[in-house]
């Protein structure tokens, strides 16, 4: 654990996690606006994608590149900034796969990954770190603050 947590509204969860069974088989996928804090990170928003892999690859992602291209010129103009993405798991675990770890090349970035197994769904955040994924706890926040 890193001793920071993520700090989400549930709202926000909410969206991700219906993001995940909406896209079944295949892996969903976005982004997470936010800041960094001095103890952990907080999410202002969320920006769904399409999930742009090649067809018939359900156990991976890959985020529209006219999203992330778009979002960083807004960061660039004094817009939001990206702190994260997040995906899903249509039948894995809430924790990175050995195709995530394969694919996080940026370090300092938060993954947020939904599981689905059945009518359940689990979701967590880690952090990408040059040695691998951390975990960070999700405070899940009721209101807006």
């Amino acid at each position: 654990m890193t001793g920071r947590s993520l700090r989400i509204k549930r709202t926000d969860v909410s969206r991700i996690e219906a993001h995940a069974r909406s896209g079944l088989p295949r892996e969903s996928c976005g982004i997470m606006l936010g800041v960094r804090t001095d103890d952990g990170w907080q999410v202002s928003g969320i920006k769904q994608s399409n999930n742009v892999a090649p067809p018939g690859h359900n156990d991976r992602f890959e985020i529209d590149p006219a999203l992330l291209l778009s979002t960083q010129k807004a960061a660039r103009a004094g817009g939001p900034r990206m702190i994260g993405v997040y995906h899903s798991h249509p039948t894995g675990k809430a924790e990175p796969s050995q195709i995530d770890m394969a694919a996080a090349w940026q370090t300092g970035m938060i993954w947020v990954i939904s599981a689905l197994d059945r009518e359940r769904i689990e979701t967590r955040a880690y952090l990408r770190e040059e040695a691998g994924f951390v975990p960070v706890p999700l405070q899940i926040m009721e209101t807006e603050k």
